[in-house]
């Protein structure tokens, strides 16, 4: 008697990942003149980031003024540009998982000189900032992502 052999047939199910809330991220964005003053001053706009703009290094100010701010919306591997009255800036997705954003921050001067080249994990909702010297003021980004 001959002993037969029985393969079972295996079926591997692969679930596709869902590309959509893992490849987009809505952000929006504030771009800050920063200086120092007799007396100390925030518009009313970025009263979120007054007390990040009260920390170190931007304590070096007491003066806040929105420049220009914006939404953009992003894509997964695709850089996109900020619209500022002082030099430039972009954003990248770099990648997001849940809550956890991952994001690459360029920012020029107004002499196309990089500033900030930044890889930041951000949580979604909070706000982050950068920024750089302009001679004795300061020019600031302040984002936050969904």
């Amino acid at each position: 008697m001959s002993r037969l052999a029985w393969l079972v047939p295996v079926f591997v199910v692969v679930a596709a990942r869902p590309a959509l809330a893992d490849d987009k991220a809505d952000c929006d964005y504030l771009e800050i003149s920063a200086t120092s003053g007799k007396a100390p001053a925030i518009d009313g706009e970025l009263k979120p980031l007054e007390k990040k703009l009260k920390r170190p290094p931007f304590s070096a100010w007491n003066t806040f003024h929105t420049l220009s701010s914006g939404h953009v919306a992003l894509s997964r591997d695709k850089a996109e540009p900020l619209r500022l009255k002082q030099g430039a800036a972009s954003l990248l997705l770099r990648d997001r998982a849940g809550k956890r954003i991952e994001l690459t921050i360029e920012m020029d001067d107004a002499q196309g000189k990089r500033m900030v080249n930044a890889k930041q994990a951000v949580s979604a909702g909070d706000w982050d900032v950068f920024g750089h010297n302009v001679k004795d003021d300061g020019h600031i980004l302040a984002l936050t992502c969904r």
